[in-house]
């Protein structure tokens, strides 16, 4: 890696770690962190944070139109509608399928 920058930091002080890092279907991108769930623009500017009642471990974008966050706190499954969707991912299929 060269060129190297730090791009944001997640210093809050409340407890966590970061952990699960995902980008929505507009470029922001969501870190679980200290205090829930981070959300940047693509200029690394804190639009906010998505708190929980405890520590937000991972998450991940669901339902058929997306706009479900799962996240899994430390010993609960959350559900939150937002308003931008996760980002689509498509799979390749391997060569002779």
């Amino acid at each position: 890696m060269a060129n190297g920058r730090l791009w944001a930091e997640l210093t809050v002080d409340l407890p966590g770690v970061a952990d699960g890092m995902k980008i929505d279907s507009e470029g922001n991108l969501y870190c679980s962190g200290p205090g829930g769930i981070h959300v940047f623009d693509s200029n690394a500017g804190l639009l906010g944070r998505i708190l929980l009642p405890e520590i937000a471990a991972n998450f991940t974008w669901g339902d058929d139109d997306l706009c479900s966050l799962y996240l899994a706190g430390t010993t609960t499954l959350y559900r939150l509608k937002v308003k931008i969707p996760g980002m689509q991912l498509f799979c390749r299929e391997s060569p002779g399928e």
